[in-house]
C-alpha cells in the first residue's frame, strides 16, 4: 500500500524537480526553436476548432489565453505541497512564474495579476 504522499504514485510528475531559471533556460529553448521544429512549435501554440465548431484553446500542454487581448501561453500545476503557474507573452518577451512549496494557497492569480502588470508597464514605453 502507498502513503498517499507516494511521489512514484503520480509517475513523471512526481520525479520532477525545477526551479525558476531552470525554467528559464526551458522557455528561451522553446523560443530558439532548440526542442522542437518550427512546425511544431505553430501546431502547439495553434487553437483549434473541435468537430462541433468549439474553439479548443489548448495546444499540446498549453492554455491559448490573453490578457487584454495580448495572447499568451499558460501552463500551471499542482501535485502533493506544491502548486506552480507560469505565464508567458511573447510578442514581449515576458515570462512571469509561481511556484509554491505550499498546496494551501495557488501562484496562479498572483501570476496572472504580476503578467497584466508587467504587460501594462512594457506598453506604456
Amino acid at each position: 500500500m502507498h502513503n498517499k504522499n507516494d511521489f512514484s504514485i503520480p509517475f513523471s510528475s512526481g520525479a520532477l524537480m525545477s526551479t525558476v531559471d531552470d525554467m528559464l533556460i526551458w522557455q528561451n529553448a522553446l523560443n530558439n526553436q532548440l526542442l522542437l521544429k518550427s512546425a511544431t512549435i505553430k501546431k502547439a501554440f495553434a487553437s483549434y476548432k473541435l468537430n462541433s465548431g468549439e474553439k479548443f484553446t489548448y495546444g499540446y500542454g498549453w492554455h491559448l489565453k490573453d490578457i487584454d487581448g495580448v495572447a499568451t501561453r499558460e501552463h500551471g500545476g499542482s501535485i502533493f505541497g506544491f502548486k506552480t503557474m507560469g505565464v508567458y507573452i511573447p510578442d514581449l518577451d515576458i515570462y512571469v512564474l509561481g511556484l509554491s512549496n505550499c498546496d494551501c494557497n495557488s501562484p496562479t492569480q498572483v501570476v496572472k495579476d504580476i503578467a497584466g502588470l508587467a504587460l501594462k508597464a512594457f506598453e506604456k514605453k
